[in-house]
């Protein structure tokens, strides 16, 4: 629910402020600006099992397979989640 709330947080054209918390990537630990929803979702760390499928899986193929989506996406299966 949380990588949910997050990727509605950057719907708009304001920049996302956020700091890279996966370890071992170059950008570990760097402050990051981006308003790029697919980034934000590959840069950030997630320890719930859940939400690190969300993430790592379903985003990839959707953003692999259509190119485009990956908010919508990740924004209606946190909601399922929710409900």
């Amino acid at each position: 629910i949380a990588v949910g709330d997050l990727v509605k947080s950057t719907l708009g054209r304001k920049n996302k402020i956020f700091q890279c918390s996966i370890r071992g990537e170059p950008d570990a630990d760097k402050l990051l600006i981006t308003n790029d929803r697919a980034t934000i979702l590959s840069k950030i760390g997630v320890d719930n099992l859940v939400e690190r499928v969300l993430v790592v899986n379903i985003s990839k193929v959707q953003d692999d397979e259509v190119g485009d989506g990956t908010t919508s996406v990740v924004v209606l299966a946190s909601e399922l989640r929710r409900g």
